[in-house]
């Protein structure tokens, strides 16, 4: 019986030796483990401080930050709040103004009205007026218009007097002469004449333009550059010639004309008359011969 007793002792203290042995190495292994934790946790604590000391430094700047804001909004609230009280008080008189602008616009509503009227009435008026100066101004126009033409018919008829008396006197200079001619030839002036009289000729002169014969080189005409403004009329004979270097007259033809125009005429040259051939610029005239018809 001791024996078993002593050996079931034995087995018990060798079990017992085996597990403490067990909780021995269990132990150790997590000795290990919380020392590496207790370093871990060490350093993660020391982080953490450091990250809490930057926190409260950054806390307490935007704290100091923020009182400083504070502090500004503060002012700006309260200088907005002085130019809200001058803002009212500047709107309870712009309030003020506008009830006293509203009277005056009615007021000036209503004179406007009555100047409306009275400016359409002067409108009208006006339009009449325009109305009746633009008739005026035609009737003025008009009237220009005629007085002009009166003018200048005026002007003409007064140039016509004036070479009218022109010739007027003239003519009573050559009649005086005429007449002391007559007196010369022992002629009578208030005798009648018998028989046509002959056309009066005027002193002409004039220059060869151009001459020309026809086909069968027959007869020769004469294009000369005065006409029938200057006196020159159809069946006047004049005579050609030309200067010589000494100023002598050299007579070369008489022409009779044939055609006459305002500034030019035409003439045949007579070949019982010629002297001489007949070249562009030789004079023409109706001072040499007296029979000229």
């Amino acid at each position: 019986m001791n024996n078993i007793v002593s050996k079931i002792l034995i087995v018990a203290n060798l079990v017992f030796s085996l597990c403490f042995m067990c909780f021995a190495g269990a132990v150790y292994s997590f000795q290990a483990g919380w020392v590496q934790k207790h370093e871990k946790a060490a350093a993660q604590v020391s982080s953490t401080k450091s990250q809490l000391d930057d926190a409260i430094k950054q806390k307490d700047d935007q704290t100091e930050k923020f009182t400083a804001d504070l502090l500004k909004e503060k002012t700006r609230a309260d200088i907005a709040e002085a130019k809200e009280a001058g803002l009212n008080q500047n709107l309870k008189q712009a309030i003020g103004n506008q009830g006293n602008a509203e009277k005056e616009r009615d007021k000036h509503l209503a004179d406007l009205l009555v100047a409306q009227k009275e400016a359409q009435a002067r409108v009208t008026e006006t339009n009449d007026a325009r109305a009746e100066i633009k008739r005026l101004r035609d009737q003025n126009n008009d009237a220009i218009a005629i007085r002009r033409g009166l003018e200048d018919k005026n002007l003409q008829m007064e140039g016509q007097l004036a070479e009218a008396s022109s010739r007027e006197s003239q003519f009573l200079k050559e009649i005086t002469r005429l007449n002391d001619l007559l007196r010369l030839n022992k002629i009578d002036p208030r005798d009648p004449v018998i028989g046509p009289v002959p056309r009066l000729i005027e002193p002409v002169d004039g220059k060869v333009e151009d001459s020309r014969k026809n086909a069968s080189r027959s007869q020769e005409n004469v294009l000369i550059s005065v006409g029938s403004d200057d006196g020159v009329f159809k069946g006047l004979k004049m005579t050609v010639y030309r200067t010589s270097d000494d100023g002598n007259a050299n007579y070369l033809a008489t022409i009779k004309i044939t055609d006459v125009y305002p500034d030019k005429a035409v003439g045949l040259v007579l070949e019982e008359t010629r002297n001489g051939t007949i070249e562009r610029d030789d004079y023409v005239t109706t001072k040499f011969g007296s029979n000229n018809l």
